[in-house]
């Protein structure tokens, strides 16, 4: 028997700037214009994205982010609130995200002793996931849940790998909200990219998992290095490191650091290309965002995502992992003849689609189609 789920609980990390973040704040406001009640827990309060929570939308933040616990002190402090919460709020369903969260989230759920639908969202490729005690954790706790949603069908094989029932894990995917992509991108284009075109971007944090090393080697050794800059954008721990790399590489006159952006996206829109240079992701969104600003883009062939997204290389070339020679190679094709335009991809996003296929999992629709 399928019930509807009036009161909708979803739970986020942070209100930082991550992927998974913004995409259940767009399935918020989704939700909310189906006639839900939705509540927002934020484990960390505060960040750049509390301004993005929907006006109808009740937001928790359950820890201030001024002097926060990290790792297992912060999941320690937080398990009781999140357990306190839910007995308050009193969700038909819980839609949770990201791993460390998610896991956190089912042990409240089962400390609040309530019934209620319990989804969790897996956005990332266990390549991500190094920790055997986190993995076995994620198949105890993860079977506790109703539905498991994979954003790829990479991360539900992941999940099928843990031994994980395949009735509970349903693909879908990320939505693309081209509108306000567009609105946003209409924006004053940064003084730091200013005066820099023509230039190549890529967008994403600072860390291991972008494998920003391999894209500047391969810009280097690139006829782009005479013909356009390169401009990243985003934060992260990796900064003053890859800084190093540009000054080794005599770039430093070539290549541009933004940093973290709040809207980054007329700085997409005005790039010639966009480079996606990770080691592993899960669904990069980043990729459907510029085809639907319809910036080119390259890829590596990483697990999981862009080879979905891009339909096996037809809507953007696809290269190796960590291999910059080939990177190049991917980089200068793209640019000179630029692969067809990403239309058909960005309408198999709808936001309105995207969520009712959620809305079905949190109602207890045993059928869900994969998107």
């Amino acid at each position: 028997m399928i019930t509807r789920a009036h009161r909708i609980l979803l739970v986020l990390p942070s209100l930082d700037r991550g992927g998974g973040e913004r995409v259940l704040l767009q399935l918020a406001e989704s939700f909310v214009a189906e006639g839900r009640e939705v509540h927002v827990a934020a484990l960390l309060g505060g960040g750049p994205l509390r301004s993005a929570v929907p006006a109808a939308v009740t937001l928790h933040e359950l820890i201030d982010a001024v002097d926060a616990p990290k790792g297992l002190a912060l999941a320690w402090k937080a398990l009781p609130r999140l357990a306190s919460l839910i007995r308050t709020v009193k969700p038909h369903a819980v839609l949770s995200t990201i791993t460390g969260t998610n896991l956190l989230t089912v042990l409240a759920c089962m400390h609040a002793r309530m019934r209620m639908r319990l989804v969790l969202r897996e956005a990332s490729s266990l390549v991500n996931t190094k920790s055997a005690l986190k993995r076995q954790a994620m198949r105890w706790l993860y079977k506790r849940a109703d539905g498991l949603v994979a954003v790829s069908e990479g991360v539900a094989q992941d999940l099928h790998g843990l031994g994980l029932a395949d009735d509970r894990i349903h693909v879908i995917r990320n939505p693309v909200d081209v509108e306000r992509l567009r609105q946003l991108a209409i924006a004053d284009l940064p003084a730091a990219v200013q005066d820099k075109a023509p230039y190549i971007v890529s967008l994403g944090r600072l860390t291991e998992a972008k494998d920003f090393p391999t894209l500047l080697q391969a810009y280097a050794i690139s006829a782009l290095r005479s013909s356009h800059r390169l401009v990243i954008v985003g934060g992260g721990e990796q900064r003053a490191s890859l800084e190093d790399v540009v000054r080794n590489l005599g770039l430093t006159d070539r290549v541009v650091f933004t940093g973290a952006m709040d809207n980054p996206y007329r700085v997409l829109a005005e790039a010639d290309l966009h480079v996606l240079s990770s080691r592993w992701e899960g669904y990069p969104n980043v990729l459907l965002e510029a085809l639907a600003l319809g910036v080119s883009v390259v890829s590596t062939d990483c697990p999981h995502g862009p080879r979905e997204i891009l339909e096996c290389g037809h809507y953007g070339r696809l290269s190796p992992v960590g291999d910059a020679a080939a990177l190049t190679g991917a980089m200068d094709a793209e640019l000179a003849q630029p692969s067809p335009r990403g239309d058909a991809v960005i309408a198999a996003h709808s936001p309105q689609v995207i969520a009712s296929r959620y809305l079905a999992l949190l109602d207890g629709g045993a059928g869900v189609l994969q998107s």
